[in-house]
């Protein structure tokens, strides 16, 4: 194998994830809190180098390794080579206006962070195997061996189900991981047109941002479902523990080059906090990531702040001074 070829590969970079780690001797070393077990107890330490990876993940069929390394490569010399020089403009306070360059590289750094990780490709390998349990079972029942999928005849003649999906799932990838590539460059485009650049910066002490394994967050002001590509979402992105950067929508040519920055303190600083840590749970795969500190103060919340309301507390809820007291009676504020 060439000494080139990457096998580990980071599917949130690492360049990202040191602004939240601890260096020591040179290595960066990040606590991690399992989603799937959030107690004290399992934060465990890791280094930067072993989180956020997946063997193989972006590499393409190829015979050579410049063919097979192609999207590797691409995401490593257009944004993770830069990143370092966008973060530092992302927290400087006196950088108030961006440059066409600089406003097109935070946007496209922030879609691709967004579209590279796991979790799409896991979203439709779970959609798809429910796809080939329903095909299997019917040509199981009628007994025939293959099945057709948009013009596709797929076999399953010596094969298990589990055997099935394994196959799909190696095959599609290389597919899955080019799709999503497609979609950042188009969603960029749009996005590039219009997004405004926002940056929030916690001012107190106690409150800190964590972050995750997928820590591009979307949200929409409009109500009912909200889909990943709508170029109306805001995109939020932790930066490190004290600052979170937004692409707002609906800017325009007059504002469109400001760095906009808000400095938050007192409860409006806690409320950022939680509802970004908690944002962060929530789009979590299977690690949320930080400090030591933020994950605690996390932990220190987490039950009072996801208790859902009663219904009688529901109706006494008339006013916004209602629910900021309901906080300080629950010990949040």
């Amino acid at each position: 194998m060439p000494e080139n070829e990457v096998k580990r590969q980071h599917y949130v970079p690492r360049t990202y994830l040191k602004h939240f780690a601890t260096e020591r001797s040179g290595e960066f070393f990040i606590k991690a809190l399992p989603t799937a077990d959030c107690r004290e107890e399992k934060i465990i330490e890791m280094n930067i180098s072993n989180v956020c990876l997946q063997k193989d993940f972006y590499t393409l069929p190829g015979d050579t390794a410049e063919e097979r390394m192609l999207i590797e490569k691409f995401y490593s010399d257009n944004y993770e080579a830069h990143y370092n020089n966008i973060y530092e403009i992302l927290i400087d306070p006196n950088k108030k206006t961006l440059s066409d360059e600089e406003r097109e590289l935070i946007i496209s750094t922030v879609v691709t962070m967004f579209y590279r990780t796991t979790k799409w490709v896991n979203l439709h390998n779970e959609f798809f195997n429910r796809v080939l349990e329903q095909a299997y079972f019917m040509c199981q029942q009628t007994g025939k061996d293959y099945f057709m999928f948009e013009k596709q005849k797929i076999s399953i003649a010596g094969k298990t189900l589990e055997e099935l999906q394994k196959e799909n799932k190696y095959k599609s990838r290389p597919a899955q991981i080019l799709t999503q590539l497609q979609v950042a460059f188009r969603l960029i485009k749009l996005r590039t047109i219009r997004d405004g650049i926002y940056v929030s910066r916690l001012v107190d002490d106690n409150c800190e941002f964590i972050t995750g394994d997928n820590p591009v967050v979307y949200s929409n002001i409009n109500s009912g479902h909200v889909a990943p590509f709508d170029p109306t979402n805001i995109l939020k992105l932790p930066l490190d523990n004290k600052h979170m950067l937004f692409l707002m929508p609906y800017s325009d040519k007059e504002t469109k080059h400001l760095l906009l920055r808000h400095n938050v303190s007192g409860t409006m600083c806690f409320t950022e906090k939680l509802t970004s840590n908690y944002e962060q749970f929530r789009n979590s795969e299977r690690f949320m990531l930080g400090s030591g500190s933020s994950l605690k103060g996390y932990l220190a919340t987490k039950e009072i702040s996801e208790r859902p309301l009663t219904e009688e507390e529901n109706l006494k809820m008339k006013s916004f001074g209602d629910l900021i007291q309901k906080g300080k009676d629950l010990g949040l504020f």
